[in-house]
């Protein structure tokens, strides 16, 4: 495997495995599923796992998005399939950037609405207008990833980048994001980098 691909591959699987110690907090684990009162009430008691995740989401993205671009420009294939893993790169790297501004604003502003609540002060309008801002940030991450990792999908798996199947199963991959967000109007953030674990590995075991 050519170096450049290596370091790719490594990006990859580095970014999926350091998502994992951010969670760590056990008095976090329930707050997805849970009402929005007691998210915030978790969060405000828990601000270092917090944090804590927020950084795990961060530096997820920034080396799934590095090893992204790095194998759209050592990728040996032909320019018609670069350039479509360049403009799949872009993309992704484009909903990271969404994400990551995400990440910082309910970084901070999570835990002091939560202590806001705590207090008894009212959290509106401020509730309402991070919430819009923070939906629309998430809608252009959510959906910008999912595309991207559909199109690497088909991509890779028509250029032999790895062997069809991983490929194909990449691009399954992100079209069930993409419907399972507009239908339901979210989607575990965590999922979207499963993917681009499994291509990694794919890269690093030579599944060519």
């Amino acid at each position: 495997m050519p170096d450049a691909l290596r370091v790719a591959a490594i990006l990859l699987v580095a970014g999926a495995i350091l998502l994992l110690p951010g969670f760590c907090d056990r008095g976090l684990w329930g707050i997805w599923t849970a009402s929005r009162e007691a998210h915030l009430a978790a969060v405000a008691a828990h601000r270092r796992g917090w944090m804590a995740v927020n950084a795990g989401f961060a530096v997820a993205t920034i080396l799934t998005s590095g090893g992204l671009v790095v194998l759209a420009a050592a990728a040996p294939v032909p320019d018609p399939s670069k350039a479509i893993l360049a403009a799949t790169a872009i993309t992704y790297v484009i909903g990271g950037v969404m994400w990551c501004i995400a990440l910082g604003v309910r970084s901070g502003t999570t835990p002091m609405l939560g202590a806001m609540v705590a207090d008894g002060t009212s959290i509106e309008p401020v509730e309402s207008l991070l919430g819009a801002a923070m939906s629309g940030l998430f809608s252009v991450f959510a959906l910008a990833t999912s595309g991207a990792l559909l199109a690497l999908g088909v991509t890779i798996a028509l250029a032999a980048v790895v062997a069809a199947p991983v490929g194909w199963l990449i691009a399954l991959a992100g079209a069930l994001c993409i419907v399972w967000f507009l239908r339901a109007g979210e989607l575990i953030p965590a999922v979207l980098y499963i993917p681009t674990l499994i291509l990694g590995l794919a890269l690093l075991g030579g599944i060519s």
